[in-house]
């Protein structure tokens, strides 16, 4: 067993790190007299406890902290496999970290006054996604989270049941830039209007594939407040 200390990632990056390599051992953040117990394995969190969290909720404390420490004890195991989890790191890390969140950056007023006046009034037009299944084309499916999970989990935001599906496929991230879909390690991987991909965005008339399962992105413009 070895141990690593902390000293060049933060733990966002360390858990980045470890859903890339693939390792099996124990993180163990920390801040002030607090700890966080994250047990990882092949890209998963397969068990992560805290003092009154657990599961993907005490990952998410973890990635809030931004003066945590870490240790990495490789090879540690969970003491009762029968209760293991198996939750993606890139999905949480999509979910609860910083890198996955859009950067809002302040600006001052242009001191212009030739261009023409935008009405104050004036609002921005939103949207509502939806998916289209291609075998069922008078159905629409809206996504009424930021985030989305389709996979063959039957605790998946959207249930796939195919059984070329990953248990927990891809990931539909809304924003409000737009949508973009994130695969979350699966078997046989996400596919755009054909493309394999890792993390693409989508837009209207995209054809978003998982195994032989196939939707149509569409949305609808929303009416402004008044």
């Amino acid at each position: 067993m070895t141990v690593t200390d902390n000293q060049l990632f933060s733990v966002e990056d360390a858990l980045a790190r470890l859903a890339q390599n693939r390792d099996q051992g124990l993180l163990i953040a920390s801040r002030a007299a607090e700890t966080i117990q994250i047990y990882v394995q092949d890209g998963f969190v397969v068990r992560a406890q805290a003092h009154t969290r657990e599961a993907s909720d005490a990952v998410g404390q973890a990635l809030s902290w931004k003066d945590a420490s870490y240790t990495w004890l490789r090879g540690v195991q969970p003491p009762n496999s029968a209760k293991n989890l198996h939750i993606s790191l890139i999905e949480l890390i999509a979910k609860f970290g910083a890198a996955g969140k859009p950067k809002t950056i302040a600006t001052g007023k242009l001191a212009n006054n030739n261009g023409p006046k935008k009405d104050s009034k004036e609002a921005e037009t939103k949207f509502r996604y939806f998916l289209v299944p291609q075998d069922r084309l008078m159905e629409r499916i809206y996504l009424n989270k930021t985030s989305t999970v389709m996979g063959r989990d039957p605790d998946c935001d959207m249930f796939v049941d195919n059984v070329d599906v990953s248990w927990r496929h891809c990931l539909l991230d809304l924003q409000s830039r737009g949508m973009s879909v994130l695969d979350l390690n699966s078997t046989n991987g996400t596919f755009v209007n054909g493309i394999l991909v890792r993390d693409a965005p989508l837009k209207p008339g995209d054809r978003l594939e998982l195994g032989p399962c196939a939707f149509a992105i569409n949305r609808e413009a929303l009416d402004p407040l008044p």
